[in-house]
């Protein structure tokens, strides 16, 4: 997420992934992927340069994660792939088997 203003100054955060285009006419305007367009205070290129900062921060934390080897517990998932075998989706299921579900075990809908 990136931190961006609305035209009377309020903050916002925004997903960087879903930025499609950036315009100055002469406000900004950012359109994202599903048409919706946002009009802010900051210029086009203070959001290129946060989104391509917030990009390499999180390129610099994965990378620390892997040569730290700690990047916490590996969790498998099943893929619908002709190359999985079964037992390691058995395993990935049994795995989730093992996790609390978060649901309620009693009572109806309310």
């Amino acid at each position: 997420m990136i931190l961006v203003h609305r035209l009377r100054g309020e903050p916002m955060l925004i997903n960087e992934d879903l930025i499609e285009s950036i315009e100055s006419t002469p406000d900004t305007v950012l359109t994202l992927v599903d048409g919706r367009k946002i009009v802010i205070a900051d210029p086009p290129q203070m959001v290129v340069d946060r989104a391509r900062a917030y990009r390499a921060s999180v390129l610099a934390a994965t990378d620390e994660l892997r040569s730290r080897g700690q990047g916490g517990e590996v969790l498998l998932f099943p893929v619908a792939d002709s190359e999985v075998s079964d037992t390691s989706v058995a395993q990935a299921e049994t795995n989730a088997g093992s996790q609390p579900s978060g649901r309620r075990s009693g009572g109806g809908d309310r």
